[in-house]
C-alpha cells in the first residue's frame, strides 16, 4: 500500500504545475497605462485622418503623408494595444485563435513598416522643397504624394506576407487548464535572418538617408541667406542687376537733363 501512494506523489510532483500569471503589479500597470495610450493615440490619429478626408483644401502632398503615416500608427496601436490587454486580463493569455494569431502579428509588422516608409517619403519631401524647390513644384504633388504612399503600403504588405507562415498559436497543458500562446513557428536562431533583413530595409537604410537629406536641409538653411552686416552689401549687388542698372541709367539721365535746363 504504501507503494502506490509513493508512486502517485510522485506522479503528482512530476506534473505540469499551475498556469503561470503575470504579477498583479504588471496587469494593474497594463490594464491602466495601456488602455490610456492606446485611446489617446487612436483619437488624435484618426482626428488627422479625418480633417485631412473630409476637407479638400487639406489634402496637400505633405498633409497625404501625415494621413498615411497616422493611419499606421492607428493600426500599430489596434494591433499590439488589443492583445496586450486581453494578455494581461485573461489567464489563457491568447484568446484570438490560430486566424488571430497569424493576422495581428501580420498587420503589427505592416502598420510598423508602413510608419518608416511614410516618415522617409516625408522626409524626401523636405528636401525637395528646401534644397531643390524648382523640382519640388514638379514632383510634390498631392497626385504623386498619393501613388507613393500607396506603394508604400502595397510594399510592406506584400513583403509582410512571410509572416502568415512563421507564426503559429500553441497549447500547454497544466494542472488548473490548457494555456494557448501564440509565437514562433519554429526556433528563434531561424528568424535571424528576416530580423536581420528587417533591420537593414526598415531603420539602416531610411536612417541613413534621413541623416543625408537634413545634413543637406541643414546646409541649405544656414549657408544660404545672407548674414545682417552684409544687408548694404545685399542691396549694392541687388542695385547691380538688371533692375538696379535701370535705375541708375534713369538716375542719370534725368540729372544730366536738369544741368542741361540750368545752363
Amino acid at each position: 500500500m504504501e507503494k502506490p501512494a509513493e508512486h502517485s506523489e510522485s506522479a503528482n510532483s512530476s506534473g505540469p504545475g499551475f498556469m503561470p500569471r503575470p504579477p498583479l503589479t504588471v496587469q494593474a500597470v497594463t490594464l491602466t497605462l495601456v488602455p490610456l495610450v492606446c485611446a489617446v493615440g487612436v483619437a488624435g490619429n484618426a482626428m488627422v485622418v479625418l480633417v485631412v478626408v473630409r476637407s479638400r483644401h487639406m489634402v496637400t502632398s505633405t498633409n497625404c503623408y501625415l494621413v498615411s503615416l497616422a493611419t499606421a500608427d492607428l493600426l500599430v496601436l489596434l494591433a499590439a494595444g488589443v492583445p496586450a490587454v486581453t494578455e494581461a486580463a485573461s489567464a489563457q493569455v491568447w484568446i484570438f485563435g490560430h486566424a488571430g494569431c497569424l493576422g495581428i502579428t501580420y498587420l503589427q509588422y505592416v502598420g510598423i513598416n508602413a510608419s518608416t516608409g511614410s516618415i522617409t517619403a516625408f522626409t524626401m519631401e523636405r528636401y525637395l522643397a528646401i534644397c531643390r524647390p524648382l523640382s519640388a513644384q514638379a514632383l510634390c504633388t498631392a497626385a504623386r504624394a498619393k501613388r507613393i504612399a500607396a506603394l508604400v503600403w502595397l510594399g510592406t504588405g506584400a513583403y509582410r506576407v512571410l509572416w502568415l507562415f512563421l507564426v503559429d498559436t500553441r497549447e500547454t497543458a497544466y494542472a488548473d487548464g490548457v494555456q494557448v500562446q501564440c509565437g514562433y513557428r519554429v526556433s528563434r536562431s531561424l528568424y535571424l535572418p528576416v530580423y536581420f533583413l528587417d533591420f537593414t530595409l526598415f531603420y539602416a537604410l531610411p536612417l541613413g538617408l534621413a541623416t543625408v537629406c537634413y545634413a543637406l536641409i541643414a546646409r541649405v538653411l544656414f549657408a544660404g541667406p545672407l548674414p545682417p552686416g552684409d544687408s548694404g552689401r545685399s542691396g549694392s549687388v541687388h542695385q547691380g542687376g538688371p533692375a538696379g542698372q535701370g535705375r541708375l541709367s534713369s538716375n542719370s539721365r534725368r540729372g544730366a537733363f536738369h544741368s542741361r535746363k540750368q545752363l
